[in-house]
This record gives C-alpha cells, structure tokens and sequence, in this order.
C-alpha cells in the first residue's frame, strides 16, 4: 500500500492521480446523494453541443466528430466515460512506471503515459460500449413522454435556432432534459428562463419553445 502511494506521488504520475481522485469523489458524493448528480455531471449530448459544428462544411470537424462518436460520446455519459478512461490511464501510469521506469525518468514517464494513453481510450471504448443499448432505451423512455404544453427552465447557456437544452418535469416531477429551439426571428432564450413547450420539430426528438411571461 506504501509503495502504491509513493507511485502515486510521483512528479510524473501526480497530475493523473489527482484527476484519478477527483473522480472517485465525484462517485463518492453522487452515490451518497450528498450531490445531485445532474448538477455535477455535463448534459453533453454531440447531436446538440456539436450542432453548429456539423452545420460547418469543414472536413476536419466531420473527422473529429466521427471521432467522439467513435469512443461513444454522445450515447454513453461523459462522466462515465472519463472515469473509466481516467482510471485505465492511472492504473497504467503507476503499473508502467513502477515496472519499466525505475530511474524515475520524465521522458520515460511521458512516453509511457502516450502509449497508455492510446490503449486506454481503446479500452474505454470497449469497456463502455455494452451500455449504448441501455443508454438508448433510457433515452426512448423519456423522448416518449409527452412534453408539449409542459413549462421548462432553459439550462444552457443560450437557446437560440439551432441550439439549446431545457429542463422540463414530467407527472412523477422527475426531470426530462429537453433538446429544444426558438422559432425563426424570435429573440434567444437565455439560461434561467422559464420557458412554454409548443411543439415538436421534424425529428421529433427537439422541441419548440417560446419565453413564458412572468
């Protein structure tokens, strides 16, 4: 246990360890409900966050998405999958530098840490793809549910045409979080709003809002 907490100290391995921590933690507090976890875990869905992206012609943008939807971003949970890539690379770092870098090198260190690096992101995409099916049937579940004439609070940034997620609660008051848009010429809609859900858009997985007066 010692020697796994010196490994784990080490100049080169420190920075790892304490994004290693900070996970546990996250797990730790979501677990016990000292947090709720939508407030701490990121709504990052590609189909919404990636929208403006997409729309761009740009061919390294289309590589880069096809990329994060390679390692199942935007059908497994972000926080799911930084844990366990976070936990793969730590597990490496302190295997590999505890076995192969015993002059305590920062070149071995950092060359280690890349061909980690590269196994663990394939691992974590193999790890994490069983739970795309349930992830899908979850998102099913609540795309169901009828949502139209509900009222929601805007929880990104902004929403405008193309972007925007809200917060709506269904007859069991639990939250549904919403891909949702202004109609055309409408002035966006900013984070804290209260808004009204009038309709569904052509893939009646995004809906239309308009602000709701106080």
């Amino acid at each position: 246990m010692s020697e796994l907490l010196q490994e784990s100290l080490r100049f080169y391995n420190f920075p790892i360890t304490v994004c290693f921590v900070i996970v546990m933690l996250f797990w730790i507090i979501t677990i016990f409900g000292i947090v709720d976890s939508d407030a701490l875990e990121p709504n990052l869905d590609l189909d919404t966050d990636l929208d403006v992206d997409a729309d761009v012609e740009v061919h390294g943008g289309s590589i880069g998405l096809g990329l994060l939807r390679f390692f199942n971003l935007g059908e497994v949970p972000l926080m799911i999958l930084l844990s366990v890539l976070i936990t793969l690379v730590w597990a490496g770092a302190i295997a590999l530098n505890y076995y192969f870098n015993p002059g305590e090198s920062f070149l071995i260190a950092g060359a280690w840490l890349i061909a980690n690096g590269i196994v663990s992101l394939l691992l974590t995409k193999f790890l994490t793809t069983p739970l795309k099916p349930l992830m899908r049937a979850l998102k099913a579940g609540e795309k169901h549910r009828p949502v139209i004439g509900r009222s929601c609070v805007i929880k990104t940034s902004e929403v405008t045409e193309t972007f925007g997620q809200a917060e709506a609660e269904d007859d069991s008051c639990n939250p549904l979080l919403l891909h949702v848009r202004v109609s055309g010429g409408q002035k966006p809609l900013f984070k804290g709003d209260r808004a009204l859900v009038v309709d569904t858009l052509d893939d009646a997985q995004t809906y239309l809002v308009r602000k709701l007066e106080s």
